[in-house]
């Protein structure tokens, strides 16, 4: 379990993971020059659904140009700006840092269906219902982007991703009126999305959650909202677009017309529908939390008769606070030196606090049966105890308002049941006789 909370942390890549595909080097190519004849050119907005991988949890989108030149065989670009080098030797640092670097790369629609198949995931295309000047100039934008010294940028999970470029591409195609039409309340913060689309997969939901801090909270907007391909293939329904483009004859003034001219499902995939809301888990963490508190305080209560409580109270506080106080120095490394900006101002740091390694080397003391170890443990655990009541009592004040109730109501039953056992276990200990001074 604990391995797999870490790889839910280091899944942080995408999302913190979000709009990861396509992990290969890319091929730098265009959409044509701009003296090349591309009457029949047209642009779809192609949306992957998820995959099984922790990286694929959040889709994918890309913008596939197709050009049918006559009397030469079409071709058909996808530029993908998910882009990244998993071969990379510094693609730890540069994610440990905060700053992983994308690139838009191009390549076959054929390949890219392929690869689709073979991950079971959807691919649906909607045609842009764009005037022949739009689709040139998001064309040729394209082009420009994938050369290679235009393609690299700063990926940003909610901000900068492969489905924040789709969707600027677009809205500037049309003249900023995806953005104008977008700019309502989202349905779910950040960390709303997050937390529904990863809640088939506990541990990286967990290690998402615990890792990330308050700014994924915060209100958004609908536009904001289409860091998810899902939410972009959402909205481009209800956008209009001027022009004499579609069914519309020439001879018809510029009007709206809808944004998006026939949706075609390339590839379908076999799998649940997806949440539409994040679970509420706060009750049953609240009571996992109690189950493993009570036995704390239960193991350091016996560990009064029983050696086996007692190694068994020492290894598990060792366990614990090694697991929470490795969480509480990464929250620290995120907030003070990277440029994780959605790990900043982190208050799950008062449930996991760093003080917790210093717990996991006096509980192996208990566990060996120092006499020392024992009142260190009783102090420690209380001190714990402590932070994550402070953290929990913090909430009153405005400026402490990260949705993070699950992970109090599972950590504070047990830091409380720690701390109870600790001071039952050095109570006894400082009353029991020592073996030396008992008469022969």
């Amino acid at each position: 379990m604990g391995l797999r909370v870490a790889w839910g942390l280091v899944s942080l890549v995408p999302a913190f993971a979000v709009c990861v595909s396509l992990a290969r080097d890319a091929r730098a190519g265009g959409a044509g020059g701009a003296g090349e004849q591309r009457s029949e050119l047209t642009i779809s907005l192609l949306t992957f659904g998820p995959g099984d991988h922790p990286f694929y949890k959040f889709g994918h989108d890309a913008l596939l140009v197709h050009h049918a030149r006559e009397g030469r065989d079409a071709r058909d670009d996808v530029y993908n700006y998910g882009t990244f080098d998993y071969r990379s030797p510094t693609l730890i640092s540069d994610f440990l840092k905060g700053r992983l670097r994308y690139w838009l790369s191009v390549q076959s629609l054929a390949a890219t269906v392929a690869q689709y198949r073979a991950e079971n995931r959807s691919i649906l295309a909607q045609e842009l219902a764009l005037t022949p000047e739009q689709r040139r100039a998001l064309a040729d934008r394209l082009a420009h982007d994938a050369l290679p010294a235009n393609r690299y940028y700063r990926y940003d999970y909610y901000r900068d991703n492969c489905s924040t470029r789709v969707r600027d591409a677009i809205d500037t195609a049309v003249g900023g009126r995806l953005r104008a039409a977008s700019a309502g309340p989202a349905s779910l913060t950040f960390r709303g999305h997050t937390e529904r689309l990863t809640a088939d997969d506990v541990p990286v939901y967990l290690g998402l959650d615990l890792a990330m801090g308050d700014v994924i909270d915060e209100p958004i907007t609908q536009w904001e909202e289409m860091f998810l391909p899902s939410m972009v293939e959402e909205r481009v329904r209800h956008v209009g677009n001027v022009g004499n483009v579609g069914n519309v004859s020439p001879s018809t003034p510029a009007a709206d017309v809808p944004l998006v001219a026939r949706e075609t499902l390339l590839l379908d995939a076999h799998r649940a529908p997806l949440r539409e809301s994040p679970p509420r888990w706060g009750v049953r963490m609240g009571l996992i939390g109690s189950a493993l508190g009570f036995a704390l305080a239960a193991l350091g209560c016996a560990a009064r008769s029983s050696r086996l409580a007692r190694v068994g109270f020492g290894l598990g506080l060792a366990v614990l606070g090694l697991a929470a106080g490795l969480l509480g120095c990464i929250f620290v490394f995120f907030w003070l030196a990277t440029d994780h900006s959605v790990a900043h101002h982190n208050e799950n740091i008062f449930q996991c606090f760093p003080l917790g390694l210093t717990l996991a080397v006096f509980a192996v003391g208990v566990a060996w049966g120092s006499e020392g170890a024992k009142r260190a443990v009783a102090t420690i655990a209380a001190l714990l105890a402590v932070c994550s009541i402070a953290g929990l009592g913090l909430k009153a004040l405005p400026w402490f308002d990260q949705v993070n109730g699950p992970i109090v109501a599972l950590l504070l039953p047990v830091w409380t049941g720690a701390a109870v056992g600790g001071a039952a276990l050095a109570r006894w200990s400082a009353v029991a006789p020592s073996p030396r001074r008992r008469p022969a």
